[in-house]
């Protein structure tokens, strides 16, 4: 980035990106989770998303946060979170069918339910931990 790019707006939306990246830090799909490989990716593609901390390919991040079929549809989410806002925020998340299937798609998933993801990061939803 640019100079001349770093407002103060910029400057306080990677902060908070940032602050998203830790909070979420060592998110991984469910050890169980299983997609099927004829439609939506490889055993190696989903051991990606078994594996924390992981930069996926941009190709991998949309089938990944389009796909229906999730078991645990959470933990997935979780898993891309901080990767798919950083890249929504730069513009380079393209649904289908218009930005309200981005919503639609975390809010059917309550991807906000901590009660698994306290069990994989029990800092989540801590007030007095620094990612509260």
């Amino acid at each position: 980035m640019k100079n001349r790019d770093m407002t103060p707006a910029r400057l306080r939306l990677d902060s908070a990106l940032g602050g998203l990246s830790a909070a979420f830090r060592g998110m991984s799909a469910h050890p169980d989770e299983d997609n099927c490989e004829c439609h939506w990716g490889s055993a190696e593609d989903l051991a990606l998303l078994k594996t924390p901390d992981t930069e996926l390919d941009p190709d991998l991040l949309r089938r990944t946060w389009q796909a229906t079929d999730w078991t645990y549809k959470a933990s997935v989410l979780r898993r891309i979170l901080p990767q798919f806002a950083t890249a929504l925020t730069r513009g380079l998340i393209a649904p289908l069918f218009g930005m309200e299937e981005v919503g639609r798609t975390f809010h059917r998933a309550k991807w906000r339910s901590l009660r698994h993801a306290r069990s994989v990061a029990p800092h989540l939803g801590n007030p007095d931990s620094p990612h509260g």
